[in-house]
């Protein structure tokens, strides 16, 4: 399922107010107190218990907590990722290395560029907003993005305006004194507007010879991120589903909480299609069950998302040569 890098979690316990221990904390989502040489590596943190770790830590009584996080993270936090942004050769440049690597410290978002009439809207897909904690973890996130380009350019810099899709708090000066513009509740889209002029800014550590070792390690990570994360998670969702029927891939793509366009997007950058892992993922729940014996055809077949048995066995042959009697057979007949 969804999940975010523990750099994330391990910040937000750092800075959090609630009286509790940090070991404690972090116990409580899984993680130790020591984050290991490598913390923005491998090791994460499911996304609903992050969710819910912001709204034992703020909701409702600390709002300013996503802004003491944006303050207080470092481009070190972040390993690559976060080196790969200051190294950058201007702010622009720092944001286009976010939207494409942000995967490799947590896949509940991603983020792009759009053009609007008021100048670049930097975008944060993928996530809900529903719920008190994903919001608050949108600001944590918007927020800590303009503290890395402070960290880059200057401190000076400030979006043109901030919007958010969750409702206007009943206190928003935390929000306008952190991003010093217009912030915007209730808004289409959680996101920051930039003129041309704030993402042309150069850097003040700009070091191409550093950047291409880090962007090619990177890459490297970003390919790991996207086969472990996105693809079996899709697969997880569809098998978890099948016995409702053949989900769609709107309903998935709510499940995972980004939209269709996105995730078609996301899976054929990686070679891959929907239908493809629904019948994948079918082709599996129906070979695992005729292997077990336990189930009848019929039941088998429901299971696997199908109406009838006759279309599950059209289905079957085509995936296998083979009709789910003759598979059973073979597969439980044991050695001769």
């Amino acid at each position: 399922m969804p999940s975010v890098g523990t750099p994330v979690i391990r910040r937000i316990v750092a800075v959090a107010r609630s009286g509790e221990p940090e070991s404690a904390l972090l116990a409580s989502v899984g993680l130790s107190a020591d984050p290991g040489a490598a913390p923005w590596q491998g090791e994460a943190v499911d996304a609903d218990a992050y969710y819910d770790l912001i709204e034992r830590l703020a909701w409702p009584d600390d709002p300013e907590l996503p802004f003491r996080y944006g303050a207080s993270i470092r481009a070190d936090d972040l390993g690559a990722l976060g080196l790969a942004m200051k190294t950058a050769p201007t702010a622009g440049d720092a944001l286009h290395r976010l939207v494409r690597y942000v995967l490799v410290l947590s896949d509940t978002l991603e983020y792009e560029f759009t053009d609007r009439a008021s100048g670049r809207l930097f975008a944060l897909n993928g996530r809900p907003h529903h719920r008190p904690g994903s919001a608050m973890a949108n600001e944590c996130a918007l927020a800590a993005v303009v503290s890395m380009l402070r960290a880059a350019v200057g401190d000076d810099l400030a979006p043109g305006s901030v919007s958010f899709r969750h409702e206007r708090p009943a206190d928003d000066r935390p929000h306008r004194e952190y991003f010093r513009c217009e912030v915007r509740f209730g808004s289409d889209v959680d996101g920051l507007v930039f003129d041309s002029g704030q993402l042309e800014r150069p850097t003040l550590l700009a070091d191409e010879g550093l950047s291409a070792y880090l962007l090619s390690q990177l890459d490297e990570l970003r390919s790991q991120a996207v086969d472990r994360s996105l693809v079996t998670t899709v697969r997880g969702v569809i098998a978890d589903s099948l016995a409702d029927g053949q989900p769609s891939k709107s309903q998935v793509a709510r499940r995972l909480g980004m939209s269709e366009r996105t995730l078609h997007r996301r899976l054929a950058d990686e070679g891959e299609s929907f239908q493809t892992l629904v019948t994948r993922a079918r082709q599996d729940a129906a070979e695992s069950l005729l292997r077990s014996g336990r189930h009848s055809l019929v039941d088998v077949a429901f299971l696997t998302g199908f109406s009838d048995q006759t279309a599950f066995t059209r289905a079957f042959k085509r995936w296998t040569g083979l009709t789910p009697s003759e598979f059973r057979d073979r597969a439980t007949a044991g050695p001769a």
